[in-house]
């Protein structure tokens, strides 16, 4: 899969815009999959376990899938719009229009790390560290996820600094 189809990309003269949380959308599935698979394993084995241990879990089962379901349904088709035009950053979703996160021309990409993976963040310049976007997805150390960054910096990152210049012109 490339990049373009990867982050569902759509590129015209004075605009970009890509999700991206729709890469993690696979893992999202899967995850779902196996706390479907655990629930399943517990209505047969649940007799085993106390009643309050078994509520607990069948509790924590139940966040997870809302998660997991969040993630499907709505975190991987939030959108972000790069827009040279009106000089403005725009964040769409399936439950929330679209609106004006900054100026364009005010922006910051940094690098935000937690937990042994690293992002691709975007913030105003002068409060970058309160308030920031995600706009990648998270990259490891291994040689498949270096693969991945380069691949998004050669190409997401490129676009994004081309209209962050013909800004600034």
């Amino acid at each position: 899969m490339n990049i373009q189809e990867r982050y569902s990309v759509e590129e015209k003269l004075h605009l970009f815009s890509f999700c991206p949380k729709k890469p993690s959308l696979a893992m999202s599935r899967w995850f779902l999959a196996g706390i479907i698979g655990g629930i399943i394993v517990l209505l047969f084995f649940g007799h085993f376990l106390d009643e309050a241990m078994l509520w607990a879990i069948y509790i924590l089962l139940g966040y997870f899938v809302l998660h997991s379901l969040y993630d499907i349904k709505i975190g991987s088709k939030i959108r972000y719009t790069f827009d040279a035009k009106t000089n403005a950053v725009y964040k769409s979703s399936p439950i929330r229009a679209k609106r004006e996160l900054m100026k364009l021309d005010k922006i910051v990409i940094f690098v935000q790390s937690e937990m042994g993976s690293w992002y691709y963040a975007l913030g105003a310049q002068k409060s970058q560290f309160v308030t920031s976007y995600i706009i990648s997805e998270s990259f490891g150390s291994g040689k498949k996820s270096e693969e991945k960054q380069f691949a998004y910096e050669d190409f997401i990152l490129v676009k994004i600094d081309k209209l962050l210049q013909s800004v600034s012109k």
